[in-house]
């Protein structure tokens, strides 16, 4: 009885260490649970992961360079291809604007003049916040398209 009961509370712990020490293993061995995902710098921002968009900037990629960004991220229906703070301000995300910032991304008039016409068709207080205080006028939307529209 007594030995039984050893294995009855050994054998789960056993089985965990067991499976522990698989996982352990791929995840040295670069392999794990899931293959590592595949994201451009501006998808990063889109799905709100400012760790990976750091990684992907101090690995060399370009925080003012466009690039796609999967349907379903920003919009629904068609996939778009953005510069990074764009998909920061089309996310609704202040953070993400200021990791950007912080990290190389460069905004000049024209590119504050189309973030500020983003921010208004979305609606964010952070964000809204943060590109008022690049610039003193307002923005003039006229004639702009935004970058989340679909091209034809």
């Amino acid at each position: 009885m007594r030995r039984s009961l050893i294995w009855i509370i050994a054998g789960p712990c056993l089985v965990l260490a067991l499976l522990s020490a698989w996982w352990t293993a791929g995840l040295v061995a670069g392999d794990g649970l899931w293959p590592p995902d595949e994201v451009t710098l501006s998808e990063a921002v889109a799905t709100r992961n400012n760790a990976e968009a750091v990684r992907l900037i101090e690995s060399g990629a370009n925080p003012n360079q466009p690039s796609h960004v999967r349907d379903g991220l920003l919009t629904n229906g068609y996939a778009v291809t953005i510069t990074p703070i764009e998909a920061a301000v089309g996310a609704q995300r202040a953070d993400s604007v200021r990791t950007l910032l912080a990290n190389g991304a460069a905004v000049d008039q024209e590119e504050l003049r189309v973030l500020r016409c983003l921010e208004e068709a979305r609606r964010d207080a952070g964000v809204r916040e943060l590109l008022a205080a690049q610039s003193t006028s307002a923005a003039d939307c006229n004639g702009l398209r935004s970058p989340l529209e679909r091209v034809q």
